[in-house]
């Protein structure tokens, strides 16, 4: 990847307003943290020697922040975010110092707790359409991917509108099928995303241990959880009742009943039995959750139980925590979160595709760095014998080639006269 690592840079604007070189100069440290479970952050360290920013209306709570940073010629993509925390440090010794923090526009959604019903006539709403309306209600762009199953009302208990729209993500879907359920809810810059986990895209790049010319990936550590016998990544089984038929209403899911699903890998621990208990008893499984979703009102019998909806959800996201990796690499402005990427020469069980699901973007003193966090559903074949074949669909796509740079033209130069002859480009 052709990287002039010596020069990274990064651009600001607050409130519409380009900060001028007198302005950036004294921010000291930059930090972008682009996440998919929590907000996105953006973190400056101000010099204020003069203290001529702490009344400077552009360095003040409620203003919107938009930056890019990289290297010149080779920028990210526009962040937004919006100040929220302000810390100043006027010390004994040394200059002051400001700490501006600026939060995505997900923290519309966080700050306040709702009570609410959401309904609809018959046939009902889905859960895409009330990720439509709270996105219409705080000025953002739906990105939203149409779920199927209608329900008459759907309850919002004393929760924020995140933590609501992170609920429904986790047992939606956007087809029948066994190991589908399980959407994605974010804000990234003015959207809202509520769609499935694209864990079966292209990785966005390879990042290849120790053999790497290029020296791109600095460290990778990853740790395994196979959770014993017993974790919800092993199966998880939803309880509940069926008020029509006054019942009990159960439903499991695991490896064996999600094929569906997209795997990262070939072999997984997250079997009963891999730590040598043996298998589950009838009355046993990983996880009970308590299912309401009967209590929901149906205009009609449901095509797939709502409940077993819920487990296939839990399921896939404890599942996809089998293993979990910190990585270190050189200031890479195209790493973003949300993505996939390659990781290669960390032997065969580790090594493969990853789910990133957030990405730290620093540059200061010491230069411009990424920190990584990823997880996997699945392990390589290197695993060994007490892991099972997964039987999720594999992501077998492979990475696009790292660019290699290309050798300097070759020049011919007259000796006495300077000038070039053959080559310059210029005639």
């Amino acid at each position: 990847m052709d990287l002039d690592t010596f020069k990274p840079t990064f651009l600001i604007q607050i409130e519409g307003q380009d900060l001028s070189k007198d302005i950036t100069q004294e921010i000291t440290s930059f930090v972008f943290t682009d996440n998919e479970e929590e907000l996105d952050v953006l973190e400056l360290s101000v010099t204020d020697r003069n203290l001529q920013f702490v009344d400077d209306p552009l360095f003040q709570e409620g203003n919107e922040i938009v930056a890019r940073f990289g290297y010149v010629g080779n920028l990210s993509p526009r962040k937004k975010a919006v100040i929220k925390d302000i810390d100043y440090d006027f010390p004994e010794n040394g200059d002051p110092t400001i700490r501006i923090k600026a939060y995505d526009k997900g923290f519309k959604l966080a700050g306040k707790e709702n009570q609410k019903v959401w309904q609809k006539p018959a046939p009902g709403i889905l859960y895409s359409e009330i990720a439509e309306q709270v996105a219409a209600a705080n000025s953002l762009t739906p990105v939203v991917t149409a779920t199927k199953g209608t329900h008459l009302r759907v309850t919002q208990s004393n929760i924020s509108d995140a933590q609501f729209l992170k609920e429904l993500a986790e047992k939606a879907r956007d087809r029948d099928g066994d190991g589908v359920s399980g959407y994605v809810f974010y804000i990234q810059d003015d959207e809202l995303h509520f769609h499935p986990r694209e864990l079966d895209q292209t990785p966005l790049l390879t990042l290849e241990y120790f053999t790497d010319t290029k020296g791109l990936l600095r460290s990778f550590r990853p740790s395994t959880q196979s959770q014993g016998a017993k974790g919800a990544g092993v199966e998880t089984k939803t309880v509940g009742v069926d008020p029509r038929k006054k019942d009990v209403v159960e439903h499991k899911a695991n490896n064996a009943t999600t094929p569906e699903r997209t795997a990262l890998g070939k072999q997984t621990y997250l079997v009963d039995g891999n730590t040598g208990e043996g298998s589950f008893k009838e009355q046993e499984t990983g996880q009970i959750v308590p299912s309401f979703d009967r209590s929901e009102g149906f205009h009609e019998e449901p095509r797939q139980e709502p409940a077993q909806d819920s487990a296939e959800g839990k399921f896939r996201e404890a599942e996809l925590r089998q293993v979990e990796a910190d990585a270190a690499t050189i200031g890479i402005p195209q790493l973003r979160a949300k993505k996939n990427v390659e990781i290669k020469g960390v032997g065969r069980k580790f090594s493969g595709i990853y789910y990133c699901h957030s990405v730290r973007h620093s540059i200061s003193g010491a230069g411009y760095l990424c920190e990584l966090k990823l997880k996997k559903n699945a392990l390589g074949k290197g695993a060994g014998d007490k892991s099972a074949e997964s039987q999720g669909k594999p992501n077998d796509k492979e990475a696009p080639p790292t660019p290699q740079n290309e050798p300097p033209a070759m020049v011919t130069i007259d000796a006495d006269s300077g000038a070039v002859t053959q080559g310059g480009g210029n005639g």
